[in-house]
């Protein structure tokens, strides 16, 4: 990985993190049952784990997966439609390698909410809830909703020594400020997603989850036998002799016990083939590093776009974009020449890998962006653009027992309008927990008592 790879005196733990993990950010793993109440699952789940693909500013529905070959150019621009692996389904023509895997993919072109500014929509989607403006403005704070897989990790049960919910490749930020929606917020901090940092080059930042050579496995049995002679003669201070202190002590334990959960974030691992096969960029590797991480037993990995370096002021001034595909500027050129054929290299590969793996049978697979884009073509600056379009737009879904090929809902004869069977972000976040095995509109406790999963119900036509 292009020389950046940490060393291995990096990557270890020393004596005292051992017992003192939880301060590399370990809180957001998952907690042994005992530390909560079991709640009784409605229903086996469909998905064993979900890996969800964030594009960071709103792709353009209409030129991607909800086409309109009929419509004027004046709303169709020049972008053409061709088939794809499903009878009847035309998908555009930036889009030939996830044209060969559509038959894994349900859509729902019919989802559609009313907040124009990224940050609502972020929050919207991500939480299943709608950002109160007036409580405090748009920036992080602990009175936020949870990111849906935080809300995941909360209502869990399970005790598992790879991180339960993780972040790659880094948060959405406009400019310095972390948009809100991305975190555990009322939850607790504790509940966060893992983060895994990731170079614009591609290259992955290794946690510190290593064990230290000199501490054998022995050694660490025994330590662990001596942490529990501790807390039973209670001779730790009150803050470490905490029940769930002491559970992140056991979580730590537990991974250092699992050299292959360290291994899990090496890509080296990977066949050079299949690594340029996702890409040799940001959401590629990412994307890769994703699918190994649910391999290896996380439970909810998001994987967001990224800051990236476009060509909005010309050839000479190259800007640093915060919302990569948020194409008010050169739509065209962006989508053909960068942002759709990435993606689609990306996620036709991950479908085809995932499907060779059979990971497909039990990962929920979802792809999605805050909101689409404006039918209507814009002309408010200098190059032709699509405007935020919260109205319409389509996620897709894959695996976990999804229709592959099925397509939920509809749009009007200019994909501006649902007509069909319209969606609502907390029907998407209550269909992934439904898919989880999770009743959506359960309550979990939070900073304000309690916090109800979703308001939403469950798309279940999408499953078989």
């Amino acid at each position: 990985m292009s020389g950046k790879r940490a060393t291995t005196s990096s990557r270890q733990v020393d004596r005292r993190g051992v017992i003192s993990l939880g301060c590399l950010g370990l809180a957001s793993l998952g907690l042994p049952g005992g530390l909560h109440a079991a709640t009784p699952q409605p229903k086996s789940p469909r998905a064993k784990s979900v890996l969800l693909l964030y594009m960071d500013g709103g792709p353009s529905h209409l030129d991607m997966f909800d086409p309109k070959p009929g419509a004027p150019a004046e709303i169709r621009g020049p972008v053409s439609s061709i088939t794809s692996s499903v009878p009847g389904t035309l998908v555009g023509e930036h889009l030939p390698n996830v044209a060969r895997q559509m038959h894994h993919l349900a859509q729902v072109r019919s989802v559609r909410h009313q907040d124009l500014p990224h940050d609502q929509a972020v929050y919207r989607v991500l939480t299943g809830y709608r950002h109160d403006i007036q409580a405090g403005g748009l920036k992080v704070q602990n009175t936020d909703m949870p990111h849906m897989s935080c809300a995941f990790n909360r209502a869990g049960d399970s005790a598992v020594a790879m991180p339960k919910t993780i972040q790659i490749p880094g948060p959405m930020r406009i400019d310095a400020r972390i948009l809100p929606g991305q975190n555990a917020g009322v939850l607790g901090a504790r509940w966060n997603p893992f983060p895994v940092h990731v170079t614009r080059d591609g290259d992955v930042v290794p946690p510190n989850l290593a064990r230290v050579e000199s501490v054998t496995e022995a050694r660490l049995g025994q330590r662990q036998e001596l942490l529990g002679k501790l807390r039973d003669t209670r001779q730790l201070d009150n803050v470490v002799a905490t029940t769930e202190f002491a559970a992140l002590q056991e979580q730590a334990i537990r991974i250092l016990q699992k050299p292959s959960i360290h291994d899990a974030f090496n890509l080296d691992h990977e066949p050079a083939a299949l690594r340029d096969a996702y890409g040799r960029d940001r959401h590629g590797q990412s994307t890769l590093l994703a699918r190994r991480l649910i391999e290896a037993g996380a439970r909810f990995v998001t994987v967001y776009w990224g800051k990236e370096i476009q060509d909005w002021a010309g050839p000479f001034k190259p800007m640093l974009v915060n919302n990569p595909w948020d194409t008010h500027r050169n739509h065209f050129p962006l989508i053909k020449d960068s942002l759709i054929p990435r993606a689609d290299r990306t996620l036709a590969a991950l479908l085809a890998d995932m499907s060779d793996r059979g990971l497909l049978e039990d990962t929920l697979v979802i792809w999605m962006g805050e909101f689409g884009r404006s039918p209507r073509i814009s002309k408010i600056f200098a190059t032709p653009g699509r405007e935020h379009w919260p109205h319409a737009f389509t996620i897709l879904m894959a695996g976990a027992g999804t229709h592959g090929g099925l397509v939920h809902g509809a749009t009007d004869r200019y994909a501006e309008y649902v007509t069909d069977e319209p969606v609502s972000p907390e029907d998407v976040t209550a269909t992934i927990f439904d898919a989880l095995g999770i009743a959506p509109h359960r309550s979990v406790p939070s900073r304000n008592d309690q916090h109800q999963l979703s308001t939403g119900h469950p798309i279940t036509s999408l499953f078989s």
